[in-house]
């Protein structure tokens, strides 16, 4: 998951998007990959839980324990994240063999292995570059006003691989998802409504999928899209 610009909600979408997969019973697990930042545990309201974060992981290589791992990480309910703190994000040494456990365990089980990517994180030898590859898929969070088209086509022009946009309402311009999508050349996998409800959730520390709002129900959409039985 990759906003096409700031406050494009990709951290957002990828939370719930775990946690659809993780109401499917399949298994999942959130990974921030914020170089800077605040944390997605904040996001989530679990930065007080105990758990490991990048900083403890900075250390890690080789073939990991992927199941050891996600016993010791902390829950967004059933979601195991993996958060960037204050005092660091994700080390380049350990980044790789981190997800690579990670993605052993979850894929191993039909499960979604969730990385939410920071921009940053995606130009050339930068952390996250050569992960965009190693996806099924990357989705580009692309709210509909033009800023976030062009940052959707730049972000598309550094992706080698398959990709979708999830489009997040409102339209100022009333740009339509189809004009955005045709400008990009990406299909749109869902759109994403307008969530009164999301910045105060947020703010008490229920996380951003609270009740059955637009989020959620994008969230359902994109488990429906990568959580299938046939994985």
């Amino acid at each position: 998951m990759v906003g096409a610009r700031g406050g494009a909600g990709a951290s957002v979408v990828a939370a719930s998007l775990a946690r659809a997969v993780a109401r499917r019973r399949a298994p999942t697990c959130l990974v921030d990959l914020a170089v800077v930042g605040g944390g997605l545990d904040v996001l989530l309201g679990i930065e007080q839980d105990p758990g490991v974060r990048w900083p403890d992981l900075a250390d890690a290589r080789g073939r990991l324990d992927g199941e050891d791992l996600l016993a010791r990480l902390p829950r967004w309910g059933t979601v195991p994240v993996v958060s960037t703190e204050r005092g660091g994000g994700p080390e380049a040494a350990a980044l790789a063999d981190v997800v690579a456990g990670l993605a052993e365990v979850t894929s191993g089980r039909s499960g979604v292995l969730v990385l939410d990517v920071d921009r940053a994180a995606i130009g050339p030898g930068a952390v996250g570059a050569a992960l965009l590859g190693a996806c099924d898929e990357v989705l580009v969070v692309t709210p509909l006003d033009v800023v976030g088209v062009a940052g959707a086509a730049a972000v598309r022009d550094r992706v080698p691989g398959p990709a979708a946009l999830v489009l997040r309402r409102p339209a100022p311009g009333r740009l339509s998802g189809g004009e955005v999508a045709d400008a990009v050349g990406l299909e749109v996998a869902t759109t994403v409504g307008w969530d009164r409800a999301l910045a105060g959730a947020i703010e008490r520390g229920q996380g951003p999928c609270v009740g059955r709002g637009p989020v959620v129900r994008a969230g359902r959409d994109l488990a429906a899209r990568y959580a299938r039985s046939d994985r």
